[in-house]
């Protein structure tokens, strides 16, 4: 009995074996994997360029304006920037790393331009060559100076290193870089340029040079010239203050920290105090829309006397008279004029008047108030607020300047030295201002609102049509079936611009013009595509289902309704994606039908959002992401459905 046992025991061991090896993994040749691996890289690469387009524009709107064109491509980022003073403007902020390898964040207040030089005296060996002999000028690091160097190469000699002087008819005048050693330094083209002009002769030519010094040190000037940023230390902008650009006057260059910049004196400062101009440039007088909304409104030109009162409001110079308005006499500013009316706002409601730099006042709106057109901006950002300003009164030349004595540690810097002051930062508000934006009466969520109705009309219109006609040409028997079959699908060959003015006429004849009708009416009527895609579908269901339906009582339309259509999903579910992809994306027909903003469909709100806000990358990218959205969205969760239906109407023809 034991020895029974262990021979079963033996035997299922041996079966147990041989189906595990029956089972084990068999090592697939090199050339699989070698075909596995190309295949997936092309795939990815395939899945890597077909995406990148989609992730930039989500990337690129969710950043600020500034970013989106910068390379390299970078994580959406806020450029920080410091307060100048107590002025409404703020500085972009950089880093920089001294010598040391401290960092720390500068802000720049000027620039200066260098030269290369040498010593006039050091110049002993010159030649004129031919242009021919001597190759194109390329920058080298010489002694820790950038020269413009040339390679000579003399019909009988070897090639040497040279740099050229000066021109003498078509040769050049060149010496031997090797005799300039120690004798070659860059300094700011604007100490070249004070030096007084001197002519020196070498041999038989003369070259233009400049004396630095008292001690007659005349230097010639070799380039190539560069450019350095000067920079002071984060701390330094809380001295900035805004001026008058008739407040200073310039005094010359004046060493400030370890470098130098023209210096300028202030009216009613004393004449020892020096101020450093950062920048200067136009100004523009705002005041709060809300308010010019509230409180404004128009007069007749005729009230307004031919001289009045010029008041300034900070630096804000606006034109000040007496009216009086339902007998009551009153002070008020006058914000804008046409040639027969004005329009003013009372004194008492001018508090929110001052400057804003005008490169903040771009591409502005128009909005009319008592019938007068005010210049406005919906989206004006001032030390972290937003508000809607309306633009008056005249521009003002105004400066940026800041006293010498805070810009000890002022010193200059190669532009490359200098990163942004950068964090990282989500620009979400960039969705909520572009469905916010006001265009022509309407926003984004008027668009939305059309598209909408427009899917669903076209939808109805589709499965009320589409699915009758395809299934009489599928199932039902008539004679000439087949040939209108044909001239059904040969009106799918007929070019969309060929049947464009007949079709608008006739909307026109019925008033349809500028109405949403002619974007969803047809659709009532059939689309020979989808009734040609359903129509392939209901062949492919056996007939068996419908003869025992029939065999039970019922109907043609109860076929239709409780076998055909539960049986097409997958075909129903395409022709809805179909029509909804239409009616969303489409731009033309609305172009050509509609000419009212509020009755502006996704595609064509697009359209006129970015001809509205041209430069305004940031919103129009995340203008795009919306418009887009809801196509992603359907197709990822009917993509099965999708799939499916264009695979299975090709089954049965």
């Amino acid at each position: 009995m034991m020895q029974t046992e262990v021979k079963l025991d033996a035997s299922n061991a041996q079966e147990t074996l041989s189906s595990r090896n029956r089972f084990k993994f068999q090592p697939k040749p090199l050339r699989y994997y070698l075909g596995l691996l190309v295949t997936y890289t092309l795939l990815t690469m395939g899945a890597v360029v077909m995406f990148f387009p989609m992730l930039w524009m989500l990337g690129a709107s969710l950043k600020p304006s500034w970013q989106i064109l910068t390379q390299p491509l970078s994580f959406p980022s806020e450029w920080i920037h410091t307060q100048a003073g107590s002025t409404v403007q703020g500085i972009p902020l950089w880093y920089h790393t001294d010598a040391e390898g401290v960092q720390q964040r500068v802000f720049q207040i000027g620039s200066r331009r260098y030269t290369t030089i040498v010593n006039a005296d050091a110049i002993t060996t010159v030649f004129s060559v031919p242009t021919d002999q001597l190759t194109t000028a390329s920058p080298i690091d010489f002694e820790g100076t950038t020269l413009n160097v040339r390679q000579w190469t003399p019909p009988e000699g070897q090639t040497s290193a040279v740099i050229a002087l000066a021109r003498d008819g078509e040769n050049l005048v060149i010496t031997p870089v090797d005799q300039l050693s120690g004798a070659i330094r860059q300094i700011a083209l604007a100490e070249v340029n004070a030096g007084e002009r001197t002519n020196i002769e070498r041999e038989e030519f003369r070259f233009q040079a400049r004396i630095l010094d008292a001690d007659g040190l005349a230097v010639i000037t070799l380039g190539p010239e560069s450019e350095r940023q000067v920079v002071a230390p984060e701390a330094a902008a809380e001295a900035i203050q805004l001026v008058t650009i008739e407040e200073i006057t310039s005094i010359g260059l004046r060493e400030v920290g370890t470098t130098e910049l023209e210096h300028y004196t202030r009216v009613g400062q004393p004449e020892d105090q020096f101020y450093v101009l950062l920048n200067s440039g136009a100004w523009q007088p705002i005041i709060d829309m809300n308010i010019v909304r509230e409180h404004a409104y128009a007069i007749p030109i005729e009230q307004i006397p031919a001289e009045v009162e010029m008041r300034a409001f900070e630096y804000a110079i606006l034109p000040v008279m007496p009216v009086t308005r339902d007998g009551n006499p009153a002070e008020v500013v006058i914000l804008t004029r046409s040639p027969s009316r004005a329009l003013v706002i009372p004194a008492e409601y001018t508090g929110s008047v001052r400057l804003s730099p005008l490169g903040l006042l771009s591409e502005p709106f128009v909005e009319r108030v008592d019938g007068l057109p005010v210049r406005f901006r919906d989206d004006y950002e001032e030390l972290g607020v937003r508000y809607d300003v309306a633009i008056i009164g005249e521009q003002r030349d105004m400066a940026l300047i800041a006293p010498q004595s805070t810009m000890d540690h002022a010193y200059d810097v190669t532009p490359t030295d200098l990163s942004r002051v950068q964090e990282a930062r989500l620009y979400i508000e960039n969705y909520v201002d572009a469905l916010s934006r006001d265009l022509g009466g309407a926003t984004f969520f008027t668009f939305f609102r059309n598209s909408a109705l427009l899917v669903i009309l076209n939808l109805i219109g589709h499965f009320l049509s589409v699915t009758v006609v395809a299934y009489g040409f599928a199932r039902l028997r008539a004679p000439g079936k087949n040939v209108l079959f044909m001239i059904l699908l040969a009106t799918m060959m007929m070019p969309f611009p060929v049947l464009l003015i007949p079709t608008y006429e006739i909307f026109q004849s019925f008033g349809m013009i500028n109405t949403l009708w002619p974007l969803f009416i047809r659709s009532f009527f059939g689309n020979a595509f989808l009734i040609f895609l359903l129509r392939q579908f209901f062949t492919s269901i056996p007939t068996e289902l419908e003869d025992a339906a029939r065999i039970d009582g019922a109907s043609t339309m109860q076929i239709l309704w409780s076998i055909m259509l539960p049986l097409s999903k997958p075909a129903l579910a395409t022709m809805g994606i179909f029509t909804f992809w239409w009616t969303w994306n489409s731009f033309f027909e609305p172009y050509v039908y509609l000419s009212s903003t509020q009755l502006f469909t996704v595609s064509l709100g697009l359209g006129f959002f970015k001809s509205q806000y041209t430069y305004t990358y940031h919103l129009l990218m995340a203008a795009s992401v919306i418009a887009i959205f809801p196509i992603i969205i359907i197709f990822f969760f009917a993509q099965r459905y999708f799939i499916e239906g264009i695979q299975l109407t090709g089954l049965k023809g």
